[in-house]
């Protein structure tokens, strides 16, 4: 398959799925589980669904409860951020030997 045409299958599977489902407010229930937050993001590995699949994505954490996380991931030129559950998401081990320093000046934008 030439370049041109996987990109073009890429194009077509985007354009075909709909956006993630996450958890809802009635699931999250922030009442009892207070969100917290973290700045810079926690370098994860994430499983999100979407309505007719899920895919594995490389993302980051910013906010997350006792039961859940908020992760952010780039889906081509696109930011996206959901909800899900806490045993969806793991941590990138890449990441886990940088120190606070290395991660904050942008050396985790690689292209994963």
């Amino acid at each position: 398959m030439s370049s041109e045409e996987f990109a073009a299958a890429l194009q077509a599977q985007y354009a075909r799925r709909a956006g993630p489902i996450g958890l809802t407010v009635e699931e999250l229930d922030f009442e009892h589980f207070p969100v917290k937050n973290g700045y810079p993001g926690i370098p994860v590995k994430a499983w999100i669904r979407f309505p007719n699949c899920a895919e594995l994505v490389d993302g980051e954490v910013f906010a997350w409860t006792a039961k859940a996380a908020e992760v952010t991931w780039k889906d081509g030129p696109v930011t996206y951020r959901t909800w899900v559950w806490s045993s969806a998401v793991t941590r990138r081990e890449e990441m886990m030997n940088r120190n606070l320093g290395e991660r904050t000046r942008g050396t985790n934008s690689s292209s994963n």
